[in-house]
């Protein structure tokens, strides 16, 4: 099969605003018939767990998000720290996030977050038989409620809409595809 489509060219790249968790970027690009002025949000990349303790039940947070003006419900995540190994940020995350810890550990895969505009991946991981070892420990502007519900509530809140977090989604997708 032969495609029309192929990747554009970057002729120029400017960053317009940077802040503590992302940068924006303008960039000039052609392709074959076309040319334009195009932004791109620059992010670092993030992991998303699926966690699931001893006795089966998904561990869950629920927190507020500024940028939907909402408090969503959702699986413990986070930023890949700079040069830092995916799955030792989950490991990482799902510890200060929820102070649960796991020696059972499955990649799920990672998805773009938006490739429309978003230069960053999430990676998805399974983690099998958590267990509470400590408190939570939260970055400095975290407020995180922990909670734990079945498998079937897990999957019922995703059918219904009660989780509506597209990467949670996601990571359901490949837990269900490759796990269950």
């Amino acid at each position: 099969m032969n495609s029309k489509i192929d990747k554009w060219t970057r002729d120029s790249e400017k960053e317009i605003l940077k802040t503590s968790i992302l940068s924006v970027h303008s960039h000039h690009a052609s392709s074959h018939e076309k040319t334009g002025t195009f932004y791109s949000i620059k992010a670092p990349d993030w992991i998303n767990v699926i966690a699931q303790t001893t006795s089966g039940e998904i561990i869950l947070v629920k927190q507020y998000r500024h940028g939907i003006d909402a408090v969503t419900l959702e699986i413990p995540g986070g930023a890949i720290d700079k040069n830092e190994d995916p799955l030792l940020a989950a490991k990482r995350e799902l510890l200060e996030e929820t102070g649960y810890e796991s020696d059972n550990w499955t990649f799920l895969g990672k998805t773009a977050v938006n490739p429309a505009f978003m230069t960053n991946y999430t990676h998805l991981f399974y983690a099998k038989d958590c267990k509470l070892v400590s408190a939570q420990d939260l970055d400095e502007m975290e407020e995180i409620e922990i909670l734990s519900v079945s498998e079937q509530e897990f999957l019922d809140w995703i059918k219904s809409g009660k989780i509506d977090h597209s990467l949670i989604w996601a990571g359901v997708a490949q837990w269900l595809l490759k796990i269950k």
